[in-house]
């Protein structure tokens, strides 16, 4: 007989009812004293992690997007703080990050590609296999991850830092996009090698930022290549001051 993983069991809780039948006999089989406030697991799992310091401010995040100030909620600005501290970007990254994710946001404004995703149906080369993945693993993120296979790297991944979060596969891009919007625009950006390959530029050129664009685009010029440029330079003068 097999030892059961309590951290695979609560990984697939999705609160149907047969779960919930087999919580309350669980609960039932608990010591009391494995029931109380104070006992070390209920205050562990209570506790709220340390959130990073955001990297700009919320005014700064404004400026540089120039958008609704409505669109940078608090969420949001922990979001981009997570994913700057866990994707240690630099200063340089960070600029070229924000330029690129304003233009492909529309300035923050689409965490989820605004096409319903029909034309990406049985790509195979995403990983689309199952009928509805195409619509449900649409673009999502300022970067726009695509696909289930891209999905679930990013669902693995998060489970490896012990976050799992099962909406990511059960919903998919609309919970990923507002949830998520840096961090998995990170996640990318990371996979791409993108820290290393902004912090070789060592300046900030047009010419520069059309290079990064390229490698987020696909082409050269890449798409929107001056709104870009534009989006960089707040960014520079915002981050960096010159």
């Amino acid at each position: 007989m097999s030892k059961i993983s309590f951290p695979d069991f609560w990984k697939y809780y999705k609160g149907t009812p047969e779960q919930k039948e087999a919580i309350v006999l669980l609960e039932a089989s608990m010591p009391t004293s494995l029931l109380q406030d104070t006992s070390a697991w209920v205050v562990q799992f209570r506790k709220q992690p340390d959130k990073p310091p955001w990297p700009i401010t919320r005014d700064q995040m404004i400026a540089i997007m120039q958008c609704n100030p409505t669109l940078v909620t608090d969420q949001l600005m922990d979001d981009y703080a997570n994913c700057i501290a866990t994707f240690e970007m630099d200063t340089l990254a960070q600029v070229y990050f924000l330029g690129q994710c304003g233009h492909e946001s529309g300035g923050l404004k689409w965490p989820v590609e605004l096409s319903d995703g029909l034309y990406l149906e049985n790509r195979s080369d995403l990983g689309n296999t199952e009928p509805g993945d195409g619509p449900k693993y649409k673009g999502h993120g300022w970067l726009q991850n695509t696909g289930r296979a891209n999905t679930q790297a990013f669902s693995d991944w998060l489970a490896k830092l012990g976050k799992p979060d099962y909406k990511v596969m059960d919903i998919g891009a609309e919970y990923i996009g507002p949830t998520y919007p840096w961090t998995v625009s990170g996640f990318w950006w990371q996979n791409n090698g993108m820290n290393t390959y902004c912090t070789a530029r060592k300046e900030c050129t047009n010419a520069q930022i059309d290079e990064v664009g390229a490698r987020v685009n696909g082409r050269n010029r890449p798409n929107g290549a001056d709104d870009r440029i534009s989006y960089t330079d707040r960014a520079y003068k915002t981050l960096i001051g010159i």
